[in-house]
């Protein structure tokens, strides 16, 4: 072979890979339902650290996963978080957390007061759907006084059958039950706390 072809076939593959057109990618936000009248609970006047939500390292890409009964994950590459979820989780429920709990101050990433306040950890384990259309929450949270002391844990575990297929089914379908079944509860129970 003569060897000054060589370079030019090899242009010419790595040009034929350039020109190739990729697969368009979908991103997706996980939102509240704005028509939601969110009931508000009465609580003395606290104030509240929301941590960072802590997600599984499985979970911490972009990429939307999909996991199997056996734990297979399966990764999307072309359906992704328009940015990580655990970001994602902490601004909404932050959000959520504010509107149910008018009478706390909720404090995330802001400067914090120079007093010692009670603090949330919230902990994902499960945020996902499977290949049989149902999707998975789960986690724990904990409220921890502004002494240190653990005053409430739980933990949850959360499944729902989706619509229709579709990634946009799932985000919202995931969306839905983290409102509904994770924070609605977590603020009823957050609520009793200082309301004593």
């Amino acid at each position: 072979m003569n060897w000054r072809i060589l370079p030019i076939l090899l242009l010419g593959l790595l040009l034929s890979g350039c020109a190739t057109q990729a697969d368009p990618s979908y991103e997706y936000l996980l939102m509240d339902n704005p028509s939601y009248q969110v009931k508000s609970e009465q609580t003395r006047v606290a104030s509240v650290q929301l941590m960072p939500i802590v997600v599984a390292n499985y979970l911490t890409g972009n990429e939307i996963v999909l996991v199997t009964n056996t734990g297979d994950v399966h990764r999307s590459q072309s359906n992704l978080w328009a940015e990580p979820l655990s970001p994602q989780l902490t601004r909404l429920t932050q959000q959520r957390l504010e509107k149910t709990l008018p009478n706390l101050t909720w404090f995330a990433r802001q400067r914090l007061p120079s007093y010692a306040i009670a603090q949330l950890n919230i902990e994902v384990d499960s945020f996902f759907a499977d290949l049989k259309g149902i999707v998975h929450i789960s986690g724990r949270w904990q409220l921890i006084s502004a002494e240190g002391d653990l005053v409430f844990s739980k933990a949850f575990y959360v499944e729902d059958k989706l619509k229709s297929d579709g990634y946009s089914v799932m985000t919202q379908t995931l969306a839905t039950n983290w409102f509904d079944k994770v924070v609605n509860p977590m603020a009823h129970d957050i609520a009793r706390v200082f309301s004593q």
